[in-house]
């Protein structure tokens, strides 16, 4: 007997690349995104034919509907390829060229206020030829970005809806970045203002920011079982800290007394030049709306929840305002987002 044919999982990669149009692939792949977990599902709305024709079965014909995609996303941040998320999910981008550069993502509100969307495509093994499924038209409705100095990197994880699968025209090639990515210690805080100087918190251990995006798959008779638009609506922010070793109640008035304050979480690689990697989120107007007393570990501490407002000062280049700005620097060139 011949040698069964089967696949490991462990060479398995998401390449993705922009789309002009959504929904519409682009291949071959521009971007291989080093993941812990990518998991795709096709789903479809299923039309039962339940009618009486003076039988005791219950379904005497089964057509597949509409179609789309929904799958979870995760893994390492790298300060490169983020970029292609922060993008799908926001959809400003200001880049400024320098050594590094810096692309500064906030909310998009010109125009149909529409981010752009990505092409998937994920090595599985069976697909014929290429080994590989194509998901077009990803859009993200929640990125999160979060960090535990103690045990963690700065890790990222997203809920995305796209259209149907389709398998992969051709073979491609994984071509994963070759930055490192970045020990969640090297996080700093800063609480009414930077994280530097007087403004920075070294109290805190643990922190989240998640942004989330309303978004509607919409289907139209236009004889197609694919999506008419993946529609974006508004855009929120929520996060939260745990400040492990607090000397006084500094991190839990901004709760008690409604002092809305700005936050900013800033890490590096400690690079210079084109050596620099770095992501830096600002959120200039932040509620805090949760609050609690932690005795979990040896020393008191406080968890604390909030959400971020919408402000001019985080609003990019299509203007109006942005709950939040979030900035990264690389060597990464300016169209590629």
């Amino acid at each position: 007997m011949a040698t069964p044919v089967t696949y490991p999982s462990a060479k398995r990669f998401l390449g993705t690349a922009k789309e002009v149009t959504q929904g519409t692939a682009v291949v071959p792949i521009t971007w291989t995104h080093p993941l812990d977990s990518f998991d795709p599902e096709d789903q479809f709305t299923w039309l039962d034919d339940k009618s009486l024709v003076g039988s005791m079965a219950e379904t005497r014909g089964r057509v597949q509907g509409v179609g789309h995609v929904e799958a979870a996303i995760g893994g390492p941040m790298f300060c490169d390829g983020l970029g292609f998320w922060l993008n799908n999910i926001l959809g400003d981008l200001t880049t400024t060229v320098a050594t590094p550069n810096s692309h500064a993502f906030s909310l998009l509100n010109s125009g149909t206020a529409q981010p752009g969307s990505l092409t998937g495509v994920d090595w599985q093994g069976p697909p014929a030829s290429s080994n590989s499924r194509t998901y077009p038209g990803m859009c993200l409705s929640e990125l999160t970005l979060k960090g535990n100095a103690a045990n963690s990197f700065i890790t990222w994880s997203g809920k995305i809806s796209g259209y149907p699968s389709a398998i992969t025209g051709a073979a491609q090639t994984s071509a994963p970045t070759t930055v490192p990515t970045l020990a969640a210690w090297r996080a700093r805080l800063g609480i009414g203002g930077p994280a530097a100087g007087g403004t920075l918190v070294k109290t805190m251990d643990e922190w989240e920011v998640t942004i989330t995006r309303a978004i509607s798959v919409e289907w139209t008779a236009q004889n197609s079982q694919v999506p008419f638009i993946i529609q974006r609506g508004a855009l929120g922010v929520t996060g939260s800290f745990h400040f492990s070793k607090p000397a006084d109640e500094s991190a839990y008035l901004p709760l008690i007394n409604n002092t809305q304050p700005q936050v900013q979480i800033l890490a590096d690689n400690g690079g210079s030049g084109a050596g620099l990697l770095s992501l830096q989120i600002d959120m200039q107007v932040t509620a805090w709306d949760t609050g609690k007393i932690n005795r979990g570990d040896e020393a008191v501490g406080y968890d604390i929840g909030y959400v971020a407002i919408a402000n001019s000062t985080n609003a990019g280049a299509s203007g109006a305002t942005s709950p939040i700005k979030v900035t990264i620097q690389n060597s990464v060139a300016a169209a590629t987002y």
